[in-house]
């Protein structure tokens, strides 16, 4: 473990800042479940609305053509393609939209990177869902990806084109036949925060209205659980950011955060100086994990790594010892709970720190960990979302340890125009 002596005041966030964005994201979680859920239903704008005649699909609505690339929908064998494409952030949302999607629904998907795949030729078919996600919906690769499928002779009116944004007017939302808006509003930081959480609480709310369609649910009760911790969801995330970041809050930097008063703070400052970070998640906390590093990357300046927590012992275990911080997220909803455990075993066994992600009453990690970041109790699904938010909160709080201008960070944009390209500069 590597460490600093904490500073004895916090940060100035008297104006509005990163942590801005990342304390209003509750807020935005509430507002999508008040417009897109109606009487435990989801009613996402466009989904059950008929294609226009002249679309090859015409007569579908967006809904029925997603729900019948399901297993229970073909069950001779023959399925649609349903392919999930974005790029940074947005490609780890893909991730775990990927995730949500087959286990909620029993729909096959793909994850692409935009970067990827607008320059190879999809294999395309009648009635393949391709949905792309991009914040700001002009970024080059993402517009490209749907650009290439629509121009296509053959293809471009027979598969359903979806984009999920946070611009409704944007050049992605005009070449897709639906429009999903995350409804996460302008965000001060040029990396993402709260539009990540956004855009994976719209994939929950899609895979519930794809489980709801395709009747996925084993019982009622499954499904009555679900969407209760879902609109518990604001609330948890609420009283998460309460814990690790209402000091961090206050307009005035005059008084002093005192050890203890602000959890997240003290493990930023014992960790602030490492070089590299290890982050692990199994299944849905896998995107969590990737996402996690970035933002590692992005704001404090550390060489970070993502992986799924099995991957360890095919390379990464090799570089861990005391000088290399593993966060791990576990908590015990997962169903491989017990092999993440064995993972942070074999960190502890080569004296490596782990910081563990878990709900608040597990407490059989206290042994085995460095530090214990607890978390309200939650669906297995919603984990993601709520375990994102002190990944969050560490990586802005030792970007900000570190001098660094996290709202700013050097190098990133907020998205790349296309303008860029067709300029010849990108």
């Amino acid at each position: 473990m590597v460490s600093m002596q904490a500073p004895l005041q916090a940060p100035d966030v008297g104006r509005e800042t990163m942590l801005t964005d990342i304390w209003g994201t509750p807020d935005v979680l509430r507002n999508l479940l008040q417009v897109y859920m109606k009487n435990g239903s989801v009613e996402i704008p466009g989904l059950r609305e008929k294609l226009p005649a002249g679309h090859g699909l015409a007569g579908k609505t967006p809904l029925e053509i997603m729900s019948a690339c399901s297993q229970k929908r073909m069950p001779s064998g023959f399925m649609n393609r349903f392919s999930v494409i974005g790029s940074g952030t947005s490609w780890h949302a893909t991730l775990l939209a990927e995730y949500l999607i087959e286990y909620m629904a029993r729909i096959p998907v793909e994850a692409h990177y935009a970067s990827e795949y607008r320059y190879h030729e999809p294999a395309l078919r009648l009635g393949d869902v391709v949905i792309v996600v991009s914040m700001s919906g002009e970024t080059v690769d993402a517009v490209e990806s749907i650009r290439q499928i629509t121009r296509h002779p053959e293809m471009g009116k027979s598969v359903l084109k979806v984009a999920v944004v946070n611009n409704s007017s944007s050049s992605l939302a005009s070449e897709c036949d639906l429009v999903i808006n995350v409804r996460a509003g302008a965000e001060v930081g040029v990396a993402s925060t709260k539009g990540f959480s956004a855009t994976g609480f719209v994939f929950e709310l899609l895979s519930l209205a794809l489980a709801d369609e395709c009747d996925t649910w084993s019982a009622d009760t499954e499904r009555s659980s679900f969407v209760k911790r879902l609109q518990e969801l604001p609330e948890s995330m609420k009283e998460v950011l309460d814990r690790e970041a209402k000091p961090l809050m206050q307009t005035s930097t005059d008084k002093p955060i005192g050890i203890g008063e602000c959890p997240l703070w003290d493990i930023g400052c014992q960790n602030v100086l490492a070089q590299n970070f290890i982050f692990l998640g199994r299944g849905c906390n896998f995107p969590v994990a990737l996402e996690g590093a970035m933002k590692c990357k992005e704001l404090a300046y550390i060489h970070a790594e993502g992986y799924p927590a099995a991957e360890m012992k095919h390379g990464p275990i090799a570089l861990i010892d005391e000088f290399m911080p593993v966060v791990v997220v576990c908590p015990r909803a997962d169903a491989t709970y017990e092999k993440i455990k064995s993972n942070i075993e074999e960190v502890k066994a080569r004296n490596g720190a782990t910081i563990a992600i878990t709900e608040k009453y597990n407490d059989e990690l206290e042994q085995l960990c460095e530090y214990v970041i607890a978390l309200p109790e939650t669906h297995e699904y919603l984990m993601p979302l709520l375990a994102m938010v002190p990944l969050q909160l560490l990586a802005y709080m030792m970007g900000i340890l570190r001098n660094n201008t996290v709202d700013h960070p050097r190098g990133l944009v907020k998205s790349v125009s296309v303008k860029l390209e067709e300029s010849g500069g990108y």
